[in-house]
Formats: structure tokens, sequence, C-alpha cells
């Protein structure tokens, strides 16, 4: 399997957490902070292959679900 190149990783990280940011009015620190607390920043890492290939607002939806699923509170 090939692995993606870590600027795309980056960049699509950015993009997300920017959109999670403006569906839950938050900042884009407050945002980041979130989703790193449940670690779903290195989750889209780890499955950017896949995650990728989706629509933002469906992984928007995902990375909420997870959070809330582990303790969150959006």
């Amino acid at each position: 399997m090939n692995t993606a190149p870590v600027k795309d990783k980056i960049e699509y990280t950015v993009s997300l957490v920017s959109d999670f940011a403006k569906k839950y009015s938050l900042s884009t620190t407050q945002a980041f902070n979130y989703l790193d607390r449940f670690s779903t920043i290195s989750l889209l890492g780890q499955h950017y292959n896949i995650a990728h290939t989706l629509s933002s607002s469906e992984i928007i939806d995902d990375l909420a679900l997870y959070c809330k699923n582990h303790g969150g509170n959006l």
C-alpha cells in the first residue's frame, strides 16, 4: 500500500479542523485541541488513505461521534 506524502496529510487535517471549527462555532485552536484530546488527529493520520475519499461533512460527523463516544460533549 502506498503511503501519502506528509504534506497531503497535513493539508487535509488542517482543512478538516477548520471545517470542524466552523460547524461547531469554535476557533481553529479550540477545534484542534478538542479533536486532539480524543486522539482523532492521529486517527486521521492513520486512516488518511480512506478518510480523504469521503466527503468532509461525513468525516466531520464521524469525528464528532467518535469524540462523543470517548467522552466529548459537543
